[in-house]
C-alpha cells in the first residue's frame, strides 16, 4: 500500500523536523553546562552554579572548545577536561580570578596547566572572533554579559547560513528560527531581541 503526501505536508514534516533539531540542540547546549557544574560539584567539591545563569550560552563556547580538546594532543582525561572547562568557562563569562583560584589550584596539582593556557587562549580567540561578527551585523557588544546573552549562537551559525542561502522571506525564516530556539525553554534573551539579531545575521548570510 502505497501512502502520497502533498507539496504542503511535506514542507510542514520537514519544518516540525527542523524545529524539533534546534530545539533539543538548545537543551543539549544547556545540559552540557549542567554536566560540568554537576561533576565539578562531585569531583572536587567546588559550586559553579553561577554558570548555569547561562547555561545554554556556556555551553555554545564550551562544546567547541571540547572539540578542540578531543581533537588536540591533550593527553586529557575525562576529569581533567571537565576541570579545564569549568576554570574556562568562569574566565571567559565571569573573568572571575578570584573565584576561579581554586580550580587554577587543582590544575596546577593535576600539572595540567599548559594544557589549559593553551585551551583557555583558543576560547579567548573564539569569543573574539564571535564578538567581531556580531559587530558586523551591527549587534553591539559592550559587556561580558551581553556576550553570554548571544554566545548560544555559535555552534548554529552554520545551520542560520544554510537557512539564508535558501530562503526567500528573510522575515519570515528569522521569525521561524527564534520560534524553534525561544521553544527550548532554555534561552536567556527575549524574543524581540533573539529575533532583530537573526534577522541581522540573517541578512549578513543571505
Amino acid at each position: 500500500m502505497e501512502f502520497l503526501i502533498t507539496e504542503s505536508q511535506l514542507k510542514t514534516i520537514l519544518t516540525e523536523q527542523d524545529k524539533s533539531k534546534m530545539t533539543d540542540y538548545m537543551k543539549e547546549l544547556y545540559s552540557f553546562t549542567e554536566n560540568i557544574v554537576n561533576r565539578v560539584k562531585s569531583i572536587y567539591g567546588l559550586n559553579l552554579k553561577m554558570l548555569l545563569t547561562w547555561g545554554t550560552s556556556v555551553g555554545g563556547l564550551m562544546i567547541p572548545l571540547d572539540e578542540f580538546i578531543k581533537t588536540g594532543d591533550f593527553n586529557l582525561n575525562d576529569e581533567q577536561t571537565i576541570l579545564i572547562l569549568a576554570a574556562a568557562a568562569s574566565l571567559l563569562f565571569f573573568e572571575n580570578k578570584r573565584g576561579v583560584a581554586k580550580l587554577i589550584e587543582k590544575i596546577r596539582e593535576e600539572g595540567i596547566l599548559p594544557q589549559f593556557e593553551q585551551i583557555l587562549s583558543k576560547g579567548q580567540e573564539l569569543k573574539s572572533v564571535f564578538v567581531d561578527f556580531l559587530n558586523s551585523v551591527n549587534i553591539t557588544i559592550g559587556s561580558l554579559m551581553e556576550v553570554a546573552a548571544y554566545s548560544f549562537l555559535i555552534p548554529i551559525i552554520f545551520d542560520i547560513s544554510a537557512i539564508a542561502e535558501s530562503s526567500t522571506n528573510l522575515r519570515q525564516s528569522a521569525l521561524q528560527i527564534v520560534e524553534r530556539l525561544l521553544a527550548s525553554g532554555v534561552i536567556g534573551l527575549s524574543g524581540q531581541s533573539l529575533t532583530v539579531a537573526i534577522r541581522k545575521i540573517l541578512k549578513k548570510l543571505k
